[in-house]
């Protein structure tokens, strides 16, 4: 931050140009902005989980068939469907106030690893040297935002043990990608953040062994400045 600030400055008095205080009060609230957008994004995720978790064990609860008998099986039911909704839509606000980040790469996960594992494989290797080439030339000094997605089939066999879940899964692939550009092409860990999105933002419908293979993939985003 100090480092952009005399850049800024330097610039400024070269050109005989004053910086005023509302600029940078500006540079420093979008980026809080950003910071709480994103940490909103996950408290809501965490939420939504909650609720799903209520759901399920609702379902499963001593008193089901007296509630189903009563009615207030159905009535918390809705109430839960009704806050999922709810938060599904916020969610969904949240992530289109930060679309502004601007789309490198999206890779299937088929092309990049050893199926059901987060190894890359000798083709994802080169898929991704080529990717990293063209982000040191055409981004230099610029953030990336690597994103893990999955498709909705548990995972299961050898691997649950240590993926309990698709987050895992799809956060293991993700950190796998960034570190392939910090250890194997010297980019400096601080030019990354990543994520474990799941199957929580599908890219096509799961019914299909197409629309799966597109929901397992890695997305790279460009960060603001």
């Amino acid at each position: 931050m100090a480092l952009s600030t005399a850049r800024c400055l330097s610039r400024c008095l070269f050109a005989g140009l004053l910086v005023t205080p509302l600029l940078l009060s500006g540079c420093a609230a979008q980026k809080r902005l950003i910071a709480q957008q994103a940490q909103t994004i996950d408290s809501l995720q965490v939420v939504q989980r909650t609720m799903r978790s209520e759901l399920y064990a609702l379902q499963d609860s001593i008193v089901f068939y007296d509630d189903i008998d009563s009615g207030l099986y159905y009535r918390k039911q809705r109430a839960l469907e009704d806050r999922i909704i709810k938060l599904e839509y916020l969610l969904a606000v949240r992530r289109d106030s930060l679309c502004a980040l601007e789309t490198v790469e999206t890779l299937l996960a088929d092309d990049l690893f050893k199926r059901g594992i987060t190894e890359i494989s000798d083709g994802g290797q080169e898929t991704l040297a080529a990717l990293a080439l063209h982000l040191d030339t055409t981004y230099a000094h610029q953030r990336f935002r690597v994103e893990g997605h999955s498709d909705n089939v548990p995972v299961g066999g050898q691997f649950l043990e240590k993926y309990p879940s698709n987050w895992e899964l799809s956060g293991a692939r993700a950190a796998a990608v960034v570190r392939f550009f910090i250890e194997a092409h010297g980019f400096d860990a601080s030019r990354f953040e990543m994520t474990a999105l799941g199957d929580a933002h599908p890219a096509a419908p799961n019914n299909t062994a197409n629309g799966r293979r597109r929901n397992r993939r890695i997305q790279i985003y460009i960060l603001p400045d």
